[in-house]
């Protein structure tokens, strides 16, 4: 049995559906201790309570707030969820992970910098596993949009400095600039339930439509209903955080977050609308569903829409447009079929199985 450090950021859900897979995974060999915060905390907290080959503990990470040249560190200090005791919650972490792994064969972060800083006191080797690190090798325009990827760049140099491996999930291929780092590109690490969903898309057509959050979305509920109901042919299922909402538009229906109808609808939707964060693009690729990309003011989002946009996988707008979703409905055949059959852009496969198997040949055998 291997002795395995796990560091998991605690923003959104994105690291922890990733790392979820290899986590179990390797649990069921291994000693795993999980670094985690936030939402990561949480999760982990009561996935794995009782777990007889995993141990979560908590870390403290302050949150560095980006700008376009990279870290604002005056904004940094500032920020009221900074002020706490950072040191004193870390050195607990250590003191424990001490206690049952000493050195650890292996440490993993996806985007967690206190398991680095293990690895660096233990001399342990350390992998990072996650969707940022692309961007110390890819050949990506500077600015898209009014965004960069200074801040994501800065970020990693920072917590990462060095690291024996560094891996980055991507639903896409990045072309590698002559100086880039030495970057490892996986196809991206998709839930189970993905994995054994087939898509067949129903007749009339459904559109799924995903909001992340109200508060960050460029439109209302009513806005969006009131686009939707220009497409009476088609029946739109809308997902949004807390909403009780009934529609009085036959062909739109509401869900809240974490419903159980999602995964059904989407292996019978046509079409998926939804800001453009990596995780659903990538269930979308992976099944052959066409999206009309909404990019939150992010660089990592305006290159996922703007990748969806020129291969002609979907289409990349501000909002919810009358034109522009007409536009999306009549050409999702057409998406469908790019996607299906493209074989330069998107990374396709089981990114858990080729990563394990790579992890497994190189560390922990």
């Amino acid at each position: 049995m291997k002795k395995i450090l796990y560091g998991v950021c605690g923003i959104g859900n994105g690291h922890t559906q990733r790392a979820l897979p290899l986590i179990e995974h390797f649990a069921k060999q291994h000693q795993v201790v999980i670094f985690a915060y936030g939402s990561s905390l949480a999760f982990f907290r009561k996935q794995f309570d009782g777990h007889d080959h995993i141990l979560v503990l908590e870390v403290a990470v302050p949150f560095y707030v980006g700008n376009k040249e990279g870290i604002d560190f005056e904004a940094t200090k500032n920020l009221p969820a900074n002020q706490k005791e950072f040191d004193a919650i870390n050195a607990n972490a250590f003191a424990l992970t001490e206690e049952l792994l000493g050195t650890p064969d292996l440490v993993i972060s996806d985007y967690e910098p206190i398991s680095a800083e293990y690895s660096y006191k233990h001399n342990a080797p350390l992998v990072t596993i996650d969707q940022q690190s692309k961007y110390l090798t890819g050949d990506f325009p500077t600015e898209l949009h009014g965004e960069t990827f200074a801040d994501e760049v800065a970020r990693l140099k920072l917590f990462f400095p060095i690291a024996n491996d560094r891996i980055a999930c991507s639903f896409f291929d990045v072309t590698k600039t002559l100086d880039g780092m030495d970057v490892k590109m996986f196809p991206p690490i998709l839930k189970e339930s993905i994995l054994d969903l087939r898509n067949i898309p129903a007749e009339p057509k459904q559109i799924l439509v995903y909001l992340s959050s109200q508060k960050e979305f460029p439109q209302t509920l009513e806005e969006i209903v009131h686009v939707c109901a220009s497409q009476p042919d088609v029946q739109f299922h809308i997902f949004a955080p807390d909403t009780d909402r009934a529609s009085s538009d036959e062909n739109v229906s509401f869900y809240k977050h974490g419903d159980a109808s999602f995964v059904p609808l989407l292996a019978t939707c046509s079409g998926i609308i939804s800001t453009a964060g990596h995780t659903l693009l990538s269930e979308a690729m992976h099944l052959g569903i066409p999206v009309y990309a909404i990019p939150l003011p992010v660089y990592e989002q305006q290159m996922n829409a703007e990748v969806i946009d020129q291969n002609g996988f979907g289409l990349r707008a501000e909002a919810i447009e009358k034109e522009a979703l007409e536009r999306f409905i009549v050409h999702l055949e057409s998406c469908r079929s790019a996607i299906l059959s493209d074989t330069r852009v998107l990374l396709k496969g089981d990114g858990t199985e080729k990563i394990v198997r790579y992890l497994n040949g190189k560390y922990l055998l």
